[in-house]
This record gives C-alpha cells, structure tokens and sequence, in this order.
C-alpha cells in the first residue's frame, strides 16, 4: 500500500518511558509531507508538461502554401516516432524526480522504522525493572543486617568485658 501524506500525517506512536522527543517525531514527518507534497506537484507539473508537449505534436500541420514554380520533390520519409529533445527531457526529468521521491520514501519508512526500533529498545523490559526493584530491595537488607550485626558485635564485647570484670573481681 503507498504511503500517502494523510497516512504520515495522521500517524500516532506510542509514547513510552525513556522514548524519543514526541515533537521531534511530528517536525521530522511534518517535513517529510512537506518534500512529498512538493514532489508530488513536480511530477504533477511535469506530467502536465508532457501531455500538452504530446498534444502539441501529434496537432495537424498548418495547410501549406502553393508555391510559384510547381518542382517535384522527392517525397519525404514519414516522421519517426521520436520526442523532441525537450520532451524527452521532460520525460527523464520525470522519471528522476520519481525515483528521488521513492528513494525518499523509502528512506523516511527506513529512518521510521529505526525510530520505532530504537524506542523498542529504550524502553524496559518490566521484568527487569522487577529484578532491579528486587536488587534493590536485598541490598537494604543487607546494609539493615550490617547494622544489627555490629550492633549484636558491641552488645557481645560489652557483656564479655562485664564477664571478665566479674571473674577478676572473684578472683
């Protein structure tokens, strides 16, 4: 199916967490309509070129004039099919600013297609997000066990010291 500049204009993507710049996104398709409107109209124009450059040449010649003296002539071969050097320029004209347009096109579907890609890529997998919330979540834990256990350390001394303090006392 072609692409149309309605379709590109009218296209919504999905916003994401961490995805590209949503306004980027539309300038960047607001410029690509606005080069395929142009070509559009050159292919237009030239296409209208050449139907008049046809019409023109293919029109009836203009009745000729008798001439003074009647001198048989040789008749003359009948005209080949061949454009005039501006028509076929027109033609080839045509046929670059075609291929222009569906190269661009295809370029734009290409850098789209990127685009979509790279936002895939951006944004994160809910089971790793799951696992960091879960990593997160273990190392306060430990830094909280850290805690008591230098906590428990001081206790245990503390009671040893009044330990040996009473068993130096008895004796």
């Amino acid at each position: 199916m072609p692409i149309t500049v309605n379709m590109i204009e009218e296209k919504e993507f999905k916003i994401k967490v961490r995805g590209y710049d949503p306004v980027e996104v539309d300038e960047f398709l607001d410029e690509i309509c606005d080069e395929m409107i142009v070509m559009q109209e050159t292919i237009a124009s030239l296409r209208d070129k050449v139907a008049k450059q046809d019409s023109a040449s293919f029109a009836p010649p203009p009745p000729m004039q008798p001439a003074a003296p009647a001198i048989p002539l040789s008749p003359t071969p009948p005209p080949a099919e061949r454009f005039p050097a501006d028509l076929e320029t027109a033609k080839k004209l045509l046929e670059d600013t075609q291929k222009s347009c569906d190269e661009a096109l295809a370029n734009a579907k290409k850098r789209a297609n990127e685009i979509i890609q790279e936002a895939k890529d951006r944004v994160p997998d809910p089971e790793l997000t799951d696992l960091e919330t879960q990593r997160d979540s273990v190392r306060q834990e430990i830094e909280t066990l850290k805690e008591e256990l230098e906590s428990f350390r001081n206790r245990f001394k503390s009671m040893l010291n009044d330990q040996k303090d009473l068993l130096d006392a008895e004796l």
